[in-house]
């Protein structure tokens, strides 16, 4: 981000980027402890199954879209940060950062998504799982993981955010300048709608009960109707 923006933000962001981290920490204990380096990686042939796995699987065929999002309509980070912040929505610096990495691609033409919102457990996890485990369950259930541009584009159309809801957006993680691996999650800490980054190493744990936004294919039968994702 340029250094003018930040300075016109870093004063009105900084109250919501506390709220938000706040939220957040108010999951339950340990959702966001990551385990020791290199835990939980999906070695091939590994099965989530062995690791925090009720065996409890949900019929993707009756999991109806949550929300319709169309990206490709941005070119350009600084676009995109433009049309976030006219509609009062804020970054934290990690997505900020992200955003502008070579890695976010932007779509170049315009493509409708089918969006579902799905708890861990929902997936069939119970207690605290790596995130690589839940996409790679995910993949199995036959959910697709999200473009990198779900996210802003996600946050600019959901204005009706309920106050302490965190969605993470299911995503190949992006990594910063220092190397660190991001994905995104929009959320509403309180003070205001947000767009954050968030650790995203294959062995990051997260609680059952955490949110992903998945993409829903086109090719896992159901209604179409956008009335009753599993929330």
């Amino acid at each position: 981000m340029p250094t003018g923006r930040n300075d016109r933000h870093r004063a009105r962001t900084h109250a919501m980027l506390v709220a938000a981290v706040l939220a957040f920490l108010a999951l339950p204990a340990g959702a966001q402890t990551p385990a020791p380096q290199g835990a939980g990686a999906i070695a091939k042939g590994d099965d989530p199954a062995s690791r925090n796995f009720s065996g409890n699987s949900p019929n993707l065929g009756a999991l109806r879209p949550w929300r319709r999002i169309t990206i490709g309509t941005w070119r350009n980070p600084n676009a995109l940060r433009a049309a976030l912040d006219a509609a009062r929505m804020h970054l934290g610096d990690s997505a900020d950062e992200i955003i502008g990495r070579p890695a976010f691609a932007f779509s170049k033409t315009p493509v409708d998504l089918d969006l579902v919102v799905v708890r861990a457990a929902d997936l069939g996890f119970t207690g605290h799982t790596p995130l690589a485990d839940i996409h790679h369950r995910a993949a199995q259930l036959g959910l697709d993981l999200c473009p990198p541009e779900t996210a802003p584009v996600l946050r600019l159309n959901y204005r009706d955010q309920p106050v302490g809801e965190f969605l993470h957006v299911a995503m190949a993680p992006v990594a910063t300048y220092q190397g660190n691996l991001v994905n995104l999650a929009v959320a509403n800490g309180g003070a205001g709608l947000i767009l954050i980054g968030g650790e995203a190493r294959p062995d990051t744990m997260l609680h059952a009960s955490v949110k992903f936004v998945f993409v829903r294919p086109a090719r896992v039968a159901g209604p179409d109707r956008d009335d009753g994702a599993l929330r």
